[in-house]
């Protein structure tokens, strides 16, 4: 018989659901077992019709007609099947393996929520954003340098910092080399709508010179420069125009994730599945019951697809945008028409798609075996045959205390097998988000090992890379990520060789929200006001500028290691 209140299987005799708990029935003293309440059976064998019997009162052994008299017994009817439908009851195997498909993808993308991953799509999207990235040595191995001693220069490193706000058409870039505390060379460029400007201070001794992007042509032609075919007056830009032109407008945008997903939907509908019954697996260490069921993926569904894929990226029309990008920059339709010959077939989803559909086709039908336990994914495993060789695929999720915390591959092909094993706290339940992954081929092995404790205020980012125990990446720092940013800032970042330290540096990098323009130029000198002699002038002034810098930053360097540079 069924449950009547959650609407799951369970034994005739059973006298508590073992699903939901509630009294049954067949439960002494239970009000089904003494005011006759209905009780729904399975079709029998000899009518092969589902009926409602009453239960018997007491010792009497009145037997039910099984009618269903008035609207009262039609609405509970009504109920049941809607419980049993939500139960499961009626679930084709197809809409299982969906639905442990979707609490799989839930699963991952929840335990990413808990570890407060940002989202950073956005900010990119609004192309309003701040970058930093900087390196700095901390020590390096005399081994690399022929056993000379090159501590003195510890210190040194370059920074960039770039600030980008399409909606206020400005933009600004930082880039210095600098020991210690000192800036050894800088230069700064600030792009103002039209206008793009430049400075430096040892260069150009804070002065700033600039030009503009919409008069650039007509510039260089009024300083005689030979434009060849292109006629130079005509050439002109605004960088911002540029950046909208190559970005698809946000209809556009919602047009293909819409065809995406009616791709996505057209490509399930075609899917066949089959149910195989219960078995036993092996799933990262742990033995588990699971459901098995036969899935195959038609290769005309995956054709379409690759087809439907190929019409939603051809929506941007690449070879159109930059006909269009050229144009508005003022080149004629035959220059256009040469510059884009050269530039050679710009069909990259068009060759993409090719590519794709001459491995749908050496697949042909996919035929997948996908097990369920509790609801989720535990495994997947297909074997096909490519340019003869045999080629098994297995994935296991799941097997741990935490279904996110254990995965592993197996892909095995000619005698070659590559296996690729996860597991840790991925969901950071401990408060500590842990992993170590290790990678496998033949002799070869590549490990992770990564710790990262999200709330800790200082050095909460441990992360080791190894290659089969010959060389090494280390780093160490604070990892801090909040809703629209990740700031990552490294106090040792080193290589090892053989278990030696070979170079250590610090390192740091920053996304984040736009914060303002941090390059400004007051009364930027334009080349185009500019005659002959005051542009030899500006070549000679950098020369000599250029020539006191060097001697300066030779001042600078220690003696011996003046000596090893030259």
């Amino acid at each position: 018989m069924f449950c009547l209140k959650c609407g799951k299987e369970i034994k005739d005799d059973a006298k508590f659901c073992p699903h939901c708990g509630a009294v049954t029935s067949a439960a002494p003293g239970s009000q089904g077992a003494s005011s006759g309440a209905p009780v729904y059976t399975m079709p029998d064998s000899n009518n092969g019709a589902a009926q409602w019997s009453s239960a018997p009162q007491g010792g009497n052994k009145r037997r039910g007609t099984g009618l269903l008299i008035g609207g009262a017994v039609a609405a509970v009817l009504v109920i049941v099947v809607i419980v049993a439908a939500v139960g499961g009851l009626f679930s084709s195997p197809k809409g299982q393996v969906e639905k442990a498909l979707a609490q799989t993808t839930a699963a991952y993308a929840g335990a990413m929520e808990k570890l407060g991953a940002s989202e950073l799509e956005k900010l990119i999207q609004d192309r309003s954003y701040t970058q930093r990235v900087s390196f700095e040595l901390n020590s390096i191995n005399e081994q690399l340098t022929g056993w000379y001693d090159l501590s003195s220069l510890k210190g040194i490193g370059i920074r960039m910092n770039a600030d980008y706000d399409q909606k206020g058409r400005k933009m600004d870039f930082d880039m210095a080399a600098f020991w210690d505390d000192e800036d050894l060379a800088s230069i700064q460029m600030l792009v103002d709508g039209g206008r793009m400007t430049f400075s430096s201070p040892e260069f150009t001794k804070g002065d700033a010179y600039g030009f503009s992007t919409e008069t650039l042509g007509a510039d260089l032609d009024k300083l005689g420069a030979d434009g060849g075919d292109v006629d130079l007056k005509k050439i002109g830009f605004n960088l911002f125009d540029l950046m909208e032109k190559a970005t698809p407008p946000a209809e556009q945008t919602k047009e293909m994730k819409d065809a995406v997903a009616d791709a996505n939907k057209q490509l399930f509908d075609a899917v066949e599945v089959e149910k195989s019954g219960k078995k036993s697996i092996e799933v990262n260490g742990k033995n588990m019951d699971a459901t098995l069921y036969n899935v195959v993926i038609p290769e005309d569904a995956m054709k379409d697809y690759v087809n439907a894929l190929e019409d939603v990226m051809k929506m941007v029309d690449t070879e159109d945008m930059m006909k269009d990008i050229l144009q508005s920059m003022g080149f004629d339709k035959s220059t256009v028409n040469e510059i884009l010959s050269d530039m050679g077939s710009t069909d990259v989803y068009g060759e993409l798609a090719a590519i794709l559909k001459q491995g749908v086709k050496e697949l042909g039908d996919l035929e997948l075996e996908v097990y369920v336990s509790g609801g989720y994914v535990c495994a997947v495993s297909f074997d096909y045959r490519a340019s003869g060789t045999k080629v098994e695929i297995e994935l296991f999720l799941g097997g741990g205390d935490n279904y996110v915390d254990d995965l592993s591959l197996e892909i095995s092909a000619g005698g070659e097998k590559l296996t690729i094993e996860s597991n840790g706290d991925h969901s950071a339940k401990s408060g500590v988000f842990t992993d170590e992954t290790t990678i496998r081929l033949g002799s070869d092995r590549v490990t992770s090992e990564l710790r990262w404790e999200p709330k800790a205020s200082n050095g909460n980012f441990e992360w080791e890379l190894g290659i089969s125990n010959a060389a090494s990446l280390q780093m160490e720092g604070q990892l801090t990520t909040t809703k629209n940013s990740v700031d990552l800032q490294l106090d040792n970042l080193s290589v090892k060789a053989a278990g030696t330290k070979l170079i250590s540096l610090s390192a740091g990098y920053y996304l984040g929200p736009c914060e303002g323009m941090k390059v400004s130029h007051s009364s930027p000198k334009l080349l185009s006001d500019m005659d002959e002699d005051d542009l030899e002038d500006l070549v000679y002034d950098l020369q000599d500028n250029a020539e006191d810098w060097a001697y300066g930053l030779q001042d600078r360097i220690p003696s011996d290691l003046l000596y090893y540079l030259y």
